[in-house]
């Protein structure tokens, strides 16, 4: 028999993966508290794995959303000599896609939608303490305290939550910045992405619609600081040495934004009755586009362990074992190759250069090779 505490859950973090992880635990029959802070919406692009548009379906999604999906059928990545290079086809794994991308305010009216407009948040106020019991936990505020079986914070990167219940992510800096932003192109190429390892930066371009593509541009310091002093037409420019065979008549088409890169781990992802998910757990390079993907797998997994029915309580420290040691393995690989993908390309070196196209040669001929890589992105 569950108790009237076993029923009630706390989320804090009102992103995308906070609003996505309150829908699914509402489905179940849970009693959700979401507190949240004001958050403005981006005119961001992400890029969905196809198991994360699968689930999406399941959680009753409007048609209208997958409709206005854009596929990415395949992606060529190339070396620092932008003449070496592997494609990666959907049609090697038997799949439609390799990705679907999706605007993010699109993604929020599909979000609205799916709620009926019953989504009720919180704001959150930097005051709180988080304080655990052996059957329940308590938000407590200045004036007022709410009590649940678990928190989950899912509130980014920079985790509030993580930070008041001593959780240390362990950082590592890539000492590099993002560049992000939107371009206007002619081309006859459609529903293919590139990927370029240069010596400076890792370049992805991203399909969003005919004409339209999504710039994410990681750079070292020094070549940021160089990129963020000339203007849109000098941008361009150094965009058209790069993927000028690809597209022609290359202008940007939205405000440019920036953030640093850093990658962030935890050695546990809960403490008590205190869960993290999403970024506030894991925090990886933006090169495999797989930042929210790897958000939506700990809901998806977190899903599997409720349908289990093994605990009427998900606040036991059984069940948060379990669900950890099913999520360790996946958000591990997807930080270590990503890790080491960046590593090994902004080696500058003769030796690892002439590595680098060996490899990709190899792993070009390899069908094999090409359809693991594959499955493990999506």
């Amino acid at each position: 028999m569950v108790n009237d505490i076993q029923n009630k859950i706390i989320i804090i973090g009102g992103g995308l993966i906070g609003e996505l992880l309150h829908l699914m635990l509402k489905s179940k029959g849970f009693e959700i508290n979401h507190f949240a802070k004001a958050l403005k919406i981006k005119n961001r692009t992400f890029a969905l794995s196809p198991s994360s548009v699968d689930w999406l379906r399941s959680l009753g999604f409007p048609s209208s959303f997958f409709e206005a999906l854009s596929e990415i059928k395949s992606m060529k990545i190339f070396d620092s000599s932008i003449k070496n290079s592997v494609t990666l086809d959907a049609e090697d794994v038997h799949k439609p896609a390799l990705a679907y991308m999706v605007n993010e305010k699109d993604f929020n009216v599909a979000i609205k939608k799916t709620f009926n407009n019953e989504k009720n948040f919180k704001k959150l106020s930097t005051d709180f303490e988080i304080k655990t019991e052996q059957e329940q936990v308590i938000l407590k505020f200045h004036n007022e305290e709410h009590k649940a079986s678990i928190i989950i914070a899912c509130d980014g990167a920079n985790s509030m939550v993580r930070e008041k219940i001593a959780i240390n992510p362990l950082k590592h800096d890539f000492k590099q910045t993002a560049l992000s932003f939107e371009l206007k192109v002619k081309s006859e190429i459609q529903k293919q992405a590139f990927q370029f390892f240069l010596k400076e930066s890792i370049l992805a371009v991203l399909p969003i619609r005919k004409g339209l593509v999504s710039i994410v541009w990681s750079c070292d310091y020094q070549f940021f600081e160089k990129l963020n002093n000339l203007d849109d037409k000098s941008i361009e420019n150094e965009l058209n040495l790069i993927i000028g065979n690809y597209y022609k008549d290359i202008k940007i088409a939205s405000k440019k934004e920036y953030f640093p890169l850093f990658m962030n781990s935890v050695e546990s992802i809960f403490k008590d009755r205190v869960l993290l998910v999403g970024d506030a757990a894991h925090f990886i390079h933006p090169m495999a586009g797989q930042g929210l993907n790897l958000g939506i797998r700990d809901i998806i997994f977190l899903e599997k362990n409720i349908d289990k029915k093994d605990y009427m309580d998900i606040g036991l420290k059984g069940f948060l074992r379990k669900y950890e040691r099913v999520r360790k393995e996946d958000v591990s690989q997807m930080g270590f190759l990503t890790f080491g993908l960046n590593w090994i390309f902004s080696k500058k070196s003769t030796i690892v250069i002439g590595m680098i196209e060996k490899g990709m040669s190899m792993l070009n001929k390899s069908k094999f090779l090409k359809q693991q890589l594959i499955k493990k992105a999506i």
